[in-house]
Protein backbone atom coordinates (compact mmCIF):
# COMPACT_ATOMS: atom_id res chain seq x y z
CA UNK A 1 0.00 0.00 0.00
CA UNK A 2 0.89 3.14 -0.96
CA UNK A 3 1.20 5.62 2.23
CA UNK A 4 0.29 9.11 1.19
CA UNK A 5 0.45 11.68 3.77
CA UNK A 6 -1.65 14.70 2.90
CA UNK A 7 -2.88 18.06 4.86
CA UNK A 8 -6.32 17.04 5.31
CA UNK A 9 -8.91 19.34 7.05
CA UNK A 10 -12.53 17.10 7.65
CA UNK A 11 -14.62 20.26 8.65
CA UNK A 12 -18.40 19.77 8.78
CA UNK A 13 -20.94 21.95 10.65
CA UNK A 14 -24.21 20.38 10.96
CA UNK A 15 -27.66 20.17 13.77
CA UNK A 16 -26.84 16.73 15.37
CA UNK A 17 -30.48 14.81 15.75
CA UNK A 18 -29.39 12.65 18.58
CA UNK A 19 -31.58 9.95 19.89
CA UNK A 20 -31.97 11.81 23.57
CA UNK A 21 -30.33 14.89 23.46
CA UNK A 22 -31.67 18.22 21.85
CA UNK A 23 -30.11 19.11 18.53
CA UNK A 24 -26.78 20.51 19.00
CA UNK A 25 -24.57 22.64 16.31
CA UNK A 26 -21.05 21.47 16.48
CA UNK A 27 -18.00 21.68 13.76
CA UNK A 28 -15.64 18.48 13.66
CA UNK A 29 -12.02 18.60 11.95
CA UNK A 30 -9.56 15.92 11.31
CA UNK A 31 -6.34 17.25 12.77
CA UNK A 32 -4.78 16.20 10.13
CA UNK A 33 -1.21 14.70 9.64
CA UNK A 34 0.82 17.11 12.08
CA UNK A 35 -1.38 14.49 15.18
CA UNK A 36 -2.36 11.72 13.01
CA UNK A 37 -0.47 8.84 10.44
CA UNK A 38 -1.94 6.19 7.85
CA UNK A 39 -1.90 3.93 11.41
CA UNK A 40 -4.67 4.15 14.17
CA UNK A 41 -4.26 7.17 16.60
CA UNK A 42 -6.55 7.98 19.38
CA UNK A 43 -7.30 8.08 22.98
CA UNK A 44 -6.46 11.97 23.05
CA UNK A 45 -5.81 13.79 26.42
CA UNK A 46 -5.85 16.90 27.39
CA UNK A 47 -5.02 19.63 30.36
CA UNK A 48 -8.63 21.54 31.56
CA UNK A 49 -6.91 24.73 29.77
CA UNK A 50 -6.45 22.99 26.23
CA UNK A 51 -2.87 23.68 26.13
CA UNK A 52 -1.67 20.06 25.75
CA UNK A 53 -2.36 16.94 24.33
CA UNK A 54 -1.67 13.17 24.81
CA UNK A 55 -2.31 10.35 22.43
CA UNK A 56 -1.59 7.10 21.94
CA UNK A 57 -0.58 6.03 18.22
CA UNK A 58 0.23 2.56 16.53
CA UNK A 59 2.46 4.45 13.95
CA UNK A 60 5.65 1.75 14.13
CA UNK A 61 8.77 2.79 15.10
CA UNK A 62 11.34 0.05 14.74
CA UNK A 63 12.68 0.72 11.16
CA UNK A 64 12.07 -2.28 9.42
CA UNK A 65 8.50 -1.98 10.34
CA UNK A 66 8.15 1.24 8.91
CA UNK A 67 9.64 0.20 5.36
CA UNK A 68 6.94 -2.72 6.02
CA UNK A 69 4.20 -0.45 6.49
CA UNK A 70 3.49 -2.94 9.16
CA UNK A 71 2.08 -1.35 12.72
CA UNK A 72 3.64 -1.08 15.75
CA UNK A 73 2.61 -1.63 19.92
CA UNK A 74 0.53 1.33 20.94
CA UNK A 75 3.03 4.00 22.48
CA UNK A 76 2.39 7.30 23.81
CA UNK A 77 2.88 10.77 22.54
CA UNK A 78 2.98 14.93 23.15
CA UNK A 79 1.80 17.65 20.94
CA UNK A 80 1.12 21.37 22.60
CA UNK A 81 -1.06 24.03 21.74
CA UNK A 82 -0.01 26.95 19.62
CA UNK A 83 -2.01 29.31 20.39
CA UNK A 84 -0.51 32.01 17.77
CA UNK A 85 -1.15 29.83 14.57
CA UNK A 86 -4.12 28.29 16.08
CA UNK A 87 -2.71 24.53 15.46
CA UNK A 88 -1.27 21.44 17.48
CA UNK A 89 2.70 21.43 17.50
CA UNK A 90 4.31 18.49 15.77
CA UNK A 91 4.23 15.62 17.77
CA UNK A 92 6.84 13.87 20.29
CA UNK A 93 7.26 10.42 21.31
CA UNK A 94 7.94 10.34 25.34
CA UNK A 95 10.31 8.32 26.85
CA UNK A 96 11.11 5.32 28.41
CA UNK A 97 9.56 5.81 31.45
CA UNK A 98 6.31 5.93 29.94
CA UNK A 99 6.85 3.83 26.99
CA UNK A 100 8.26 0.77 27.92
CA UNK A 101 10.27 -1.57 24.77
CA UNK A 102 7.87 -4.48 23.69
CA UNK A 103 4.62 -3.74 25.08
CA UNK A 104 1.16 -1.87 24.50
CA UNK A 105 1.53 1.88 26.40
CA UNK A 106 -1.36 3.58 26.52
CA UNK A 107 -2.54 6.95 28.18
CA UNK A 108 -5.93 6.78 29.56
CA UNK A 109 -5.72 10.30 31.67
CA UNK A 110 -4.44 12.81 32.50
CA UNK A 111 -4.85 15.38 35.34
CA UNK A 112 -6.84 18.52 34.64
CA UNK A 113 -3.25 20.17 35.68
CA UNK A 114 -1.28 17.98 33.29
CA UNK A 115 0.98 16.78 36.15
CA UNK A 116 -0.74 13.10 36.85
CA UNK A 117 -0.63 10.50 33.60
CA UNK A 118 -2.44 7.73 33.92
CA UNK A 119 -1.11 4.57 31.55
CA UNK A 120 -2.67 1.44 30.32
CA UNK A 121 0.00 -1.41 29.93
CA UNK A 122 -0.71 -4.45 28.42
CA UNK A 123 -0.52 -8.18 30.12
CA UNK A 124 3.07 -9.54 30.15
CA UNK A 125 3.53 -13.39 31.03
CA UNK A 126 2.96 -13.37 34.56
CA UNK A 127 -0.02 -11.24 34.11
CA UNK A 128 -1.91 -11.88 30.94
CA UNK A 129 -4.74 -8.93 31.64
CA UNK A 130 -3.96 -4.84 31.67
CA UNK A 131 -3.57 -2.81 34.56
CA UNK A 132 -3.44 1.06 35.21
CA UNK A 133 -0.40 2.97 36.19
CA UNK A 134 0.38 6.78 37.44
CA UNK A 135 3.31 8.77 36.42
CA UNK A 136 3.87 12.23 37.51
CA UNK A 137 5.48 15.15 36.21
CA UNK A 138 8.45 16.79 37.82
CA UNK A 139 9.62 19.79 36.02
CA UNK A 140 9.54 18.25 32.64
CA UNK A 141 10.37 14.85 33.73
CA UNK A 142 8.01 12.39 33.35
CA UNK A 143 8.64 9.43 36.92
CA UNK A 144 8.39 5.59 36.36
CA UNK A 145 5.16 4.64 36.00
CA UNK A 146 3.37 2.87 39.35
CA UNK A 147 0.97 0.11 39.36
CA UNK A 148 -2.30 1.49 41.44
CA UNK A 149 -2.94 -0.81 43.81
CA UNK A 150 -6.11 -3.08 44.32
CA UNK A 151 -9.24 -2.21 44.73
CA UNK A 152 -8.41 -0.01 41.06
CA UNK A 153 -6.70 -2.67 39.59
CA UNK A 154 -8.14 -6.31 39.94
CA UNK A 155 -6.91 -9.79 38.63
CA UNK A 156 -9.38 -9.01 35.45
CA UNK A 157 -8.81 -5.86 33.06
CA UNK A 158 -8.43 -2.44 33.73
CA UNK A 159 -8.66 0.05 30.10
CA UNK A 160 -9.45 3.47 30.20
CA UNK A 161 -9.62 6.05 33.26
CA UNK A 162 -10.16 9.60 34.39
CA UNK A 163 -9.58 11.08 37.27
CA UNK A 164 -11.81 14.00 39.23
CA UNK A 165 -11.40 17.47 39.42
CA UNK A 166 -10.50 17.30 42.76
CA UNK A 167 -7.56 14.17 42.00
CA UNK A 168 -9.18 12.17 44.56
CA UNK A 169 -11.69 10.05 42.80
CA UNK A 170 -10.85 7.77 39.45
CA UNK A 171 -13.71 6.56 37.45
CA UNK A 172 -12.28 3.39 35.52
CA UNK A 173 -13.32 0.49 33.39
CA UNK A 174 -13.01 -3.09 33.91
CA UNK A 175 -14.92 -6.37 33.49
CA UNK A 176 -14.45 -7.44 36.98
CA UNK A 177 -17.23 -9.75 38.12
CA UNK A 178 -20.54 -8.35 39.63
CA UNK A 179 -20.82 -5.98 36.67
CA UNK A 180 -23.71 -5.11 33.67
CA UNK A 181 -21.85 -7.09 31.14
CA UNK A 182 -18.36 -6.81 29.57
CA UNK A 183 -16.92 -3.64 30.80
CA UNK A 184 -18.19 -1.96 33.12
CA UNK A 185 -17.51 1.94 34.55
CA UNK A 186 -16.57 2.03 37.95
CA UNK A 187 -15.29 4.67 40.78
CA UNK A 188 -12.67 4.59 43.31
CA UNK A 189 -11.91 7.51 46.00
CA UNK A 190 -8.70 8.42 47.72
CA UNK A 191 -9.06 9.14 52.37
CA UNK A 192 -7.16 12.08 53.09
CA UNK A 193 -4.42 9.80 53.73
CA UNK A 194 -4.34 8.64 49.94
CA UNK A 195 -5.83 5.28 50.42
CA UNK A 196 -8.33 3.89 47.73
CA UNK A 197 -11.49 3.01 49.26
CA UNK A 198 -13.78 -0.01 47.49
CA UNK A 199 -14.72 0.24 43.83
CA UNK A 200 -18.13 1.44 43.05
CA UNK A 201 -20.09 0.60 39.93
CA UNK A 202 -21.77 3.32 39.30
CA UNK A 203 -24.79 2.17 38.23
CA UNK A 204 -26.95 0.81 35.36
CA UNK A 205 -28.39 4.43 33.92
CA UNK A 206 -24.48 4.30 32.41
CA UNK A 207 -23.00 0.93 32.50
CA UNK A 208 -25.10 -1.70 30.03
CA UNK A 209 -25.06 -5.55 28.78
CA UNK A 210 -22.92 -4.63 25.76
CA UNK A 211 -19.52 -2.84 27.43
CA UNK A 212 -18.65 0.41 27.97
CA UNK A 213 -15.15 2.00 27.26
CA UNK A 214 -13.34 5.66 27.05
CA UNK A 215 -14.78 7.09 30.43
CA UNK A 216 -14.04 10.83 31.01
CA UNK A 217 -15.09 13.31 34.11
CA UNK A 218 -15.21 16.39 32.73
CA UNK A 219 -13.36 19.45 35.00
CA UNK A 220 -16.45 20.59 36.33
CA UNK A 221 -16.98 17.16 38.22
CA UNK A 222 -20.67 16.65 37.43
CA UNK A 223 -20.72 15.60 33.49
CA UNK A 224 -19.30 12.19 32.91
CA UNK A 225 -18.47 11.41 29.04
CA UNK A 226 -17.74 7.45 27.46
CA UNK A 227 -18.58 5.20 24.98
CA UNK A 228 -20.42 2.24 25.01
CA UNK A 229 -21.87 -0.29 22.34
CA UNK A 230 -24.48 -0.32 24.21
CA UNK A 231 -27.64 1.59 24.97
CA UNK A 232 -29.13 1.58 21.22
CA UNK A 233 -26.01 3.14 19.32
CA UNK A 234 -25.89 3.93 16.03
CA UNK A 235 -23.39 1.42 15.02
CA UNK A 236 -20.30 0.36 16.88
CA UNK A 237 -19.24 2.79 19.86
CA UNK A 238 -21.15 5.59 20.40
CA UNK A 239 -20.40 9.11 22.71
CA UNK A 240 -22.80 9.29 25.45
CA UNK A 241 -22.75 11.78 28.45
CA UNK A 242 -24.36 11.62 32.12
CA UNK A 243 -25.01 14.02 34.51
CA UNK A 244 -24.63 13.88 38.15
CA UNK A 245 -28.24 13.96 39.82
CA UNK A 246 -27.54 15.88 42.92
CA UNK A 247 -30.98 15.41 44.26
CA UNK A 248 -30.34 11.13 43.90
CA UNK A 249 -26.69 11.06 44.35
CA UNK A 250 -26.72 9.42 41.30
CA UNK A 251 -26.00 9.25 37.91
CA UNK A 252 -29.17 10.29 35.46
CA UNK A 253 -29.77 7.87 32.53
CA UNK A 254 -27.13 8.13 29.42
CA UNK A 255 -27.82 10.49 26.20
CA UNK A 256 -26.38 9.06 23.39
CA UNK A 257 -24.97 12.88 21.56
CA UNK A 258 -25.95 11.71 18.12
CA UNK A 259 -24.92 12.44 14.64
CA UNK A 260 -22.72 13.13 13.08
CA UNK A 261 -20.55 13.17 16.33
CA UNK A 262 -21.88 9.87 16.49
CA UNK A 263 -21.54 7.13 13.12
CA UNK A 264 -22.06 3.86 12.09
CA UNK A 265 -18.45 2.90 13.01
CA UNK A 266 -16.19 3.37 16.39
CA UNK A 267 -16.74 6.85 18.12
CA UNK A 268 -14.75 6.47 21.42
CA UNK A 269 -12.31 7.93 24.12
CA UNK A 270 -14.11 11.79 23.96
CA UNK A 271 -12.72 14.31 26.05
CA UNK A 272 -13.59 18.06 26.91
CA UNK A 273 -11.93 21.22 27.91
CA UNK A 274 -13.14 22.59 30.54
CA UNK A 275 -14.71 25.49 28.85
CA UNK A 276 -16.95 23.13 27.56
CA UNK A 277 -16.76 24.37 23.95
CA UNK A 278 -13.75 21.98 22.84
CA UNK A 279 -13.51 18.07 22.69
CA UNK A 280 -11.30 15.62 20.98
CA UNK A 281 -12.41 11.98 19.83
CA UNK A 282 -11.17 9.56 17.96
CA UNK A 283 -13.52 8.01 14.86
CA UNK A 284 -12.96 5.91 12.44
CA UNK A 285 -15.29 7.65 9.96
CA UNK A 286 -14.49 7.95 6.49
CA UNK A 287 -12.55 10.51 4.97
CA UNK A 288 -9.57 9.75 7.80
CA UNK A 289 -6.08 9.45 7.25
CA UNK A 290 -5.80 6.17 8.58
CA UNK A 291 -7.52 3.47 10.94
CA UNK A 292 -8.87 5.34 13.84
CA UNK A 293 -8.21 9.59 13.87
CA UNK A 294 -8.11 12.10 16.16
CA UNK A 295 -11.01 15.05 15.71
CA UNK A 296 -11.70 18.12 16.92
CA UNK A 297 -15.05 19.15 18.13
CA UNK A 298 -16.55 22.88 18.28
CA UNK A 299 -19.49 22.66 20.03
CA UNK A 300 -21.55 26.14 19.48
CA UNK A 301 -23.34 25.61 22.51
CA UNK A 302 -23.59 24.82 25.73
CA UNK A 303 -24.11 21.26 25.94
CA UNK A 304 -23.91 20.72 29.47
CA UNK A 305 -25.00 23.89 31.61
CA UNK A 306 -22.75 23.37 34.42
CA UNK A 307 -20.55 25.81 36.29
CA UNK A 308 -17.37 26.15 36.81
CA UNK A 309 -13.95 28.19 37.06
CA UNK A 310 -10.50 27.19 36.18
CA UNK A 311 -8.05 28.81 38.18
CA UNK A 312 -4.34 29.11 36.93
CA UNK A 313 -1.50 30.84 38.55
CA UNK A 314 2.13 30.56 39.09
CA UNK A 315 4.25 29.71 42.50
CA UNK A 316 7.19 31.58 42.75
CA UNK A 317 9.81 33.23 45.23
CA UNK A 318 10.38 37.09 45.67
CA UNK A 319 12.95 36.79 42.21
CA UNK A 320 10.31 35.58 40.05
CA UNK A 321 11.96 32.04 40.08
CA UNK A 322 9.34 29.15 39.63
CA UNK A 323 8.83 26.90 42.82
CA UNK A 324 7.52 23.61 42.79
CA UNK A 325 5.63 23.69 46.05
CA UNK A 326 2.67 21.04 47.11
CA UNK A 327 -0.96 23.27 47.54
CA UNK A 328 -3.92 21.87 49.92
CA UNK A 329 -7.15 23.19 49.16
CA UNK A 330 -9.91 23.85 51.25
CA UNK A 331 -13.32 25.33 51.45
CA UNK A 332 -12.89 28.03 53.39
CA UNK A 333 -16.47 28.43 55.07
CA UNK A 334 -16.81 24.72 55.95
CA UNK A 335 -13.12 23.78 56.41
CA UNK A 336 -13.71 20.56 54.44
CA UNK A 337 -10.32 19.57 52.37
CA UNK A 338 -10.83 19.43 48.97
CA UNK A 339 -7.66 18.00 47.11
CA UNK A 340 -3.73 18.46 47.08
CA UNK A 341 -2.50 19.83 43.97
CA UNK A 342 1.79 20.85 42.91
CA UNK A 343 2.83 23.19 41.14
CA UNK A 344 5.19 22.63 38.36
CA UNK A 345 9.02 23.01 39.83
CA UNK A 346 9.98 24.04 35.94
CA UNK A 347 7.48 26.68 35.00
CA UNK A 348 5.74 27.27 38.82
CA UNK A 349 2.45 27.02 36.91
CA UNK A 350 -0.57 25.55 38.80
CA UNK A 351 -4.19 24.95 37.92
CA UNK A 352 -7.17 23.62 39.11
CA UNK A 353 -11.21 23.86 38.39
CA UNK A 354 -13.45 24.97 41.25
CA UNK A 355 -17.41 25.50 41.53
CA UNK A 356 -17.73 28.74 41.59
CA UNK A 357 -19.50 31.06 44.18
CA UNK A 358 -17.08 29.74 47.14
CA UNK A 359 -14.29 30.93 49.30
CA UNK A 360 -11.19 28.91 49.14
CA UNK A 361 -8.18 28.63 51.29
CA UNK A 362 -4.76 27.74 49.68
CA UNK A 363 -1.64 26.18 52.02
CA UNK A 364 1.45 26.55 50.38
CA UNK A 365 4.33 24.93 50.73
CA UNK A 366 7.62 24.01 49.62
CA UNK A 367 11.26 23.01 50.50
CA UNK A 368 13.33 26.04 51.69
CA UNK A 369 10.79 28.45 51.90
CA UNK A 370 8.23 29.74 54.56
CA UNK A 371 4.44 28.32 54.41
CA UNK A 372 2.05 30.69 53.00
CA UNK A 373 -1.72 30.53 53.53
CA UNK A 374 -3.77 32.59 50.86
CA UNK A 375 -7.39 33.15 50.46
CA UNK A 376 -9.20 33.32 47.21
CA UNK A 377 -12.91 33.87 46.93
CA UNK A 378 -14.37 32.67 43.36
CA UNK A 379 -17.48 34.58 42.26
CA UNK A 380 -20.34 32.95 41.09
CA UNK A 381 -20.58 33.20 37.26
CA UNK A 382 -22.85 31.10 35.33
CA UNK A 383 -21.21 28.58 32.60
CA UNK A 384 -17.04 28.94 32.48
CA UNK A 385 -15.43 31.61 33.81
CA UNK A 386 -11.41 31.79 34.83
CA UNK A 387 -8.87 33.73 36.77
CA UNK A 388 -5.69 33.55 37.85
CA UNK A 389 -3.89 34.01 41.17
CA UNK A 390 0.04 33.81 41.49
CA UNK A 391 0.90 32.74 44.93
CA UNK A 392 5.01 34.43 46.08
CA UNK A 393 6.86 32.23 48.90
CA UNK A 394 9.33 33.82 51.06
CA UNK A 395 12.39 31.92 51.28
CA UNK A 396 13.66 30.72 54.99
Amino acid sequence: MKIILTTFLYTLSILVCAQQKDSIKVEIKNLGPQVNSPFADYAPLISADGTVMVFTSRKPVVEKDIVKEKEGKENVYITYYDDKNARWLVTFMLGPTINTPDIDNSAIALSNDGQRMFIYRGGNEQNSNGDILESVLTGDEWSDAVRLPTPVNSDENETSASISPDGRTIYFTSDRKWGYGGMDIWSCTQNEDGAWGEAINVGRNVNSTEGEEGVFIHPNGKVLFFSSKGHNTMGGYDIFMSVFDETTQSWAKAENLGAPLNTDGDDIYFVMGANGKTGYYASSRPGGLGDLDIYSITFLEDIMKKNVTLLTGRVMDKSEKPVGSTIVLTDKTTGKYIGSFKSNKATGKYLVSLPPGKKYEFEITADGYKKNTVSVDVPFKAGYAEMQADIVLDQQ
